[in-house]
């Protein structure tokens, strides 16, 4: 009897562990854009189906809450207050249409404040936009790091669905992300992918860094006037 109890109870865990962590497509309940459905508001969108991922460990969001976000079309509507996800797996802004999850697909930037960030509040900027590269077009979307005169440093999320091995469990589909990261010059309109460095992002993020390029600027000048 103790054995088939004690069977029982780690049976029990076991199934517990197994299904923590498994993305589940919960009802809608982030909000239409403000002042009416989208439909009405000259944005052109799809319906999708996210009941396909239930099951998948891990989630296809960049964030699993939605955010209120600004957004910007590529035909020049601008809407405040949308509340939107952004889903790595399709590259695509997603927000409720009529009680119906839609994917926008005319999206030129879309901006919102994260309050939840590591580093403490940030602004998010999610663009479209730039040369098409690799297996990317000009309506891919990219996470802006950092900005600095004509220079962005932006990020590509890369998701996909993977069986997962565990040791002492099933293998489990989960969701996977991996970044790549790439560097656009808005004056050639040129980009490349380049590897994470850290003095990169501090050239562009810390005060230092904007002094340092400063400084090799002014050098530059002087040289040419000489």
């Amino acid at each position: 009897m103790k054995t088939i109890f004690i069977t029982f109870v780690f049976a029990g865990l076991f199934t517990h562990c197994f299904a923590q962590g498994t993305y589940v497509a919960r009802p809608v309940s982030g909000y239409p854009l403000v002042g009416g459905k989208t439909m009405d508001m000259n944005v052109t969108w799809k319906a999708i189906d996210v009941s396909a991922f239930n099951g998948i460990a891990g989630s296809p969001f960049l964030s699993t809450e939605y955010r209120q976000a600004f957004i910007k079309t590529r035909t020049g509507e601008q809407f405040n207050n949308a509340w939107i996800k952004f889903s790595t797996y399709s590259n695509e802004i997603l927000l409720e249409n009529a009680s119906q999850l839609v994917a926008l697909t005319n999206v030129d930037s879309v901006s919102y404040l994260d309050e939840a960030s590591s580093r403490g509040k940030s602004n998010v900027i999610l663009k479209t936009g730039y040369p098409a590269i690799e297996n990317k077009t000009s309506e891919s979307i990219y996470h802006i790091l950092a900005y600095r005169n004509d220079l962005q440093f932006l990020k590509y999320y890369h998701t996909k669905v993977e069986m997962v091995k565990k040791m002492g469990m099933p293998d489990q589909k989960t969701f996977v992300t991996t970044s790549h990261y790439y560097l656009y010059n808005s004056t050639d309109k040129s980009m490349k992918r380049i590897k994470l460095n850290k003095s990169l992002i501090d050239e562009f993020t810390s005060y230092e860094g904007a002094k340092k390029r400063r400084r090799n600027c002014l050098q530059t000048l002087r040289k040419k006037k000489k």
